[in-house]
């Protein structure tokens, strides 16, 4: 029986792919960021403006841009797919959902061990910025929101100058060959 399963009315199912993005305007109003795609074409991505203004650009992997979130209580990193108009993993095609989760599941190993962390919290939520983006936050039983969830729990504490160039040059020693950091 076409066009029905199990009973049920088929539905068309609605499917996303990265390459809807290419070229399409950004509807955000955040940083526009030249990346290239495997085929070589020039997108462009814009950068959430609150990611924008409460982040430290670090570098890229091949799909995600890496900030720190300027926030010296914990490490607390983000990876943003430079994907526009993407909001959901499931927008993103199937090749880019894997890499997505590769690119989270490398960085949080390498943090773990680089950071000494007691655990990770790795989550992609979206309700305040509805920018794809995955949170990948160091964390330590002695850190200022240990055991509880670490937003909103304290204020705030900007990076100076010489413990981002600490971490910087520390995920320099220990980052794949597929990163690239972003000069700063």
């Amino acid at each position: 029986m076409a066009g029905r399963v199990s009973g049920r009315e088929e539905r068309p199912v609605r499917r996303y792919a990265a390459v809807l993005s290419l070229g399409a305007p950004s509807l955000g109003r955040g940083a526009k960021l030249k990346n290239e795609n495997q085929a070589g074409v020039r997108t462009v991505f814009a950068l959430d403006p609150r990611l924008q203004q409460d982040t430290l650009p670090i570098g890229d992997f091949p799909l995600c841009r890496l900030l720190l979130s300027n926030d010296s209580n914990y490490p607390w990193f983000i990876l943003v797919p430079r994907r526009d108009d993407i909001s959901e993993i499931f927008q993103l095609g199937v090749a880019e959902q894997q890499q997505l989760w590769q690119e989270t599941t490398a960085l949080a190993e390498t943090l773990k061990d680089a950071f000494d962390a007691d655990k990770l919290n790795i989550a992609a939520l979206g309700n305040v910025v509805s920018q794809l983006h995955m949170h990948v936050i160091v964390r330590k039983r002695e850190d200022a929101a240990w055991p509880a969830p670490v937003w909103g729990k304290v204020p705030a504490k900007p990076y100076d100058a010489g413990q981002i160039a600490a971490i910087r040059e520390r995920l320099r020693l220990v980052l794949a060959e597929d990163f690239t950091f972003l000069e700063g």
